[in-house]
């Protein structure tokens, strides 16, 4: 179920999914804060709780780890300090490490992120020593890194949209976008409040930033748009409903923000001594968040309705984050992890365990505050194919051939049944449909059969029973010399 493109796919999905300048992308990573740059905290699968199964437990470190992101077939998890012995590690999925980072006299080492096959964080120390590195997420190695203003503080996990990152930085607070393939500074807005630890929500128009009022800076020219005055308490990150709205959990209250009118829409609390707490997560309209109760309500986007609730009988507060699926919320409060079902409003999964939640690539992770990064398999096919594959120059009229491995990296058996080429150029040798266990592979050979001089390029599109990816492209491109 991983998005493995070189080029980006927008797959259309439902209202209140991720969204990206006015459609949705599908995907079951977990790249960044609460999954996406809109921060929904969804992921399009469907889940079967007598599937769910504890996979491994891991001591990472000795502190309270970062939020994770899960992406390219790896868990991304820092573990941060105090000027300490800091670490970013890439975790395999059966708990191996693939590599990490350590870091030395730095104030803070930040939550991880992904995007197009690179890892970003930000270590912060003083103004004039703070950078957004950006890693390779196979190798580990550093591509580069950007020089940012700070001033000791501790931020959450980048924000990326369309190859540009967008953080919390400046030593007097701000917002920076950063270009995310190079050392390049886009812009820097310094109208912020000196308020730490958010991350901005992105659209195709604006960033956003909550802290006590919603801020609404330009996306690619970093001058503020708007914003709407709340008197809010504290920093928070915001969610995109894509319907001109945003949704924040501040002091007790869920407030709904509309961009359109440049007012506040709507404010709740949920009763006289229950107050909403956490990061809330959005799926098919419906805003869910929790309570200093431990209860999940759900709510109506538009008009904040109370749809349902699931009522937790120990009374332990919610915390942290929540996640959606097509069939379940999932949120941690301080001693269990609990699965809500959406058609029932029943619990019908829980485990002794606390922490930051993700859930991507078929797995469900918890990065506890002692240090312990704990598994679960999800029982989901899951596709995992190159991003990108190249050809050596050929002939008109002459052939070269490739091998393309197709993975199945999820917990039950994939179903391929199509593989074609969308340029007659490349030729799909090998026959579909086919089968491919967990854990297993099975390779194709593509034939690069030119017919005119100079570059080509198209998708390879492999349809597969992946649920949120059911098609899959890998970018081909070859060069036909005379």
């Amino acid at each position: 179920m991983k998005r493995k493109l070189a080029i980006a796919v927008s797959k259309m999905m439902v209202l209140g999914c991720a969204f990206w300048g006015g459609s949705v992308i599908a995907s079951d990573r977990w790249a960044m804060n609460q999954a996406n740059p809109s921060h929904t905290g969804y992921v399009p699968v469907t889940i079967n709780p007598s599937d769910i199964a504890f996979r491994w437990k891991k001591s990472v470190g000795s502190s309270a780890l970062s939020p994770v992101t899960v992406a390219q077939n790896q868990i991304y998890v820092s573990v941060p300090g105090y000027f300490g012995n800091q670490h970013l590690y890439a975790i395999k999925k059966n708990g191996n490490l693939a590599w990490g980072k350590s870091f030395s006299g730095i104030f803070s080492v930040n939550p991880p992120s992904y995007d197009s096959g690179k890892v970003y964080l930000q270590t912060v120390n003083n103004d004039g020593d703070t950078y957004l590195r950006a890693y390779d997420a196979k190798s580990g190695n550093i591509l580069f890194q950007s020089l940012h203003g700070a001033q000791w503080e501790t931020y959450l996990s980048p924000t990326i949209y369309k190859n540009n990152v967008y953080v919390n930085g400046g030593a007097y607070g701000g917002m920076y976008s950063f270009d995310g393939t190079k050392d390049h500074e886009n812009w820097f807005y310094a109208g912020l409040p000196q308020v730490d630890r958010w991350t901005p929500a992105v659209d195709e128009k604006w960033a956003y930033s909550y802290i006590g009022s919603l801020y609404a800076v330009d996306r690619l020219t970093g001058k503020l748009g708007f914003s709407i005055i709340n008197s809010g308490e504290q920093a928070e990150v915001p969610m995109l409903g894509g319907l001109n709205d945003v949704f924040v959990v501040d002091g007790g209250l869920l407030s709904k923000f509309k961009t359109d009118t440049k007012k506040i829409a709507w404010q709740k609390t949920y009763n006289f001594n229950e107050d909403y707490t956490g990061q809330p997560a959005l799926a098919n309209n419906v805003v869910y968040a929790g309570t200093t109760q431990g209860s999940l309500v759900a709510l109506d986007q538009v008009t904040g309705k109370t749809l349902w609730a699931w009522k937790n009988t120990v009374k332990d507060s919610v915390i942290n984050n929540l996640v959606a699926t097509k069939s379940h919320v999932f949120f941690a409060t301080a001693n269990k992890v609990y699965a809500i079902d959406i058609k029932t409003h029943q619990n019908v999964w829980s485990y002794t365990a606390s922490g930051q939640l993700a859930l991507g690539e078929s797995g469900l992770y918890v990065a506890s505050g002692d240090g312990k990064l704990t598994a679960f398999k999800l029982g989901l096919p899951d596709i995992f194919t190159p991003s990108e594959v190249s050809f050596p120059r050929t002939a008109i009229n002459a052939m070269a051939t490739k091998k393309i491995s197709i993975m199945n990296v999820g917990d039950k058996e994939l179903a391929v049944n199509s593989i074609a080429s969308n340029n007659s150029a490349f030729v799909v040798s090998s026959p579909s449909p086919f089968v491919i266990a967990p854990n297993q592979s099975k390779v194709v050979e593509v034939n690069f059969e030119p017919k005119n001089v100079g570059i080509i390029e198209t998708s390879l599109v492999v349809k597969s029973n992946d649920e949120s990816e059911p098609e899959t492209l890998v970018h081909l491109k070859g060069r036909a010399i005379n």
